[in-house]
């Protein structure tokens, strides 16, 4: 199955909250942030040096899927990118990582980094089909289960 015409992509909003976090706990590999963490995405805290974006993929209304990128001077960093189970293997990632590097390009971002999972070979995959290479390691960097984080960066 493919994705649908109907697919809309968007900045996130108070009233996606739950189901953003609802995706979130169904995924044992995503960042499991708290009500509060997500609000503060949404109501920007005025530090002209950290511009960050959240949006969702949305379809006929559902929230899908959502990612979460931010950009520190001309330094993107991809936060969160989380796809439902039932939409993984559709393209919904690839989507949703191509709308961050559009965003932070257009905000200045020269470079764009992220750490994935090392037992994460779907997102690991995505990563290095959009062009991001492994730069480094951090040894027992995840916990439950611990595990390394793979570090992957590129240049824009």
């Amino acid at each position: 199955m493919t994705i649908p015409d109907s697919l809309r992509i968007r900045p996130m909003a108070e009233r996606d909250l739950d189901a953003v976090m609802a995706i979130e706990r169904g995924i044992d590999s995503a960042p499991h942030w708290n009500e509060s963490v997500y609000l503060a995405l949404i109501e920007p805290d005025g530090r002209p040096y950290l511009k960050r974006s959240a949006m969702v993929a949305e379809v006929a209304a559902e929230v899908i899927g959502f990612a979460i990128c931010r950009l520190v001077a001309d330094v993107a960093e991809l936060e969160s990118i989380v796809v439902a189970p039932n939409w993984h293997g559709r393209g919904l990632g690839r989507l949703l990582l191509s709308e961050c590097v559009r965003q932070v390009k257009g905000l200045g971002a020269f470079r764009f980094d992220l750490e994935v999972r090392e037992s994460n070979a779907a997102a690991i995959r995505l990563y290095r089909g959009a062009g991001f290479v492994e730069t480094a390691r951090r040894r027992t960097y995840y916990s439950d289960p611990e595990e390394d984080a793979v570090l992957m960066s590129v240049i824009l």
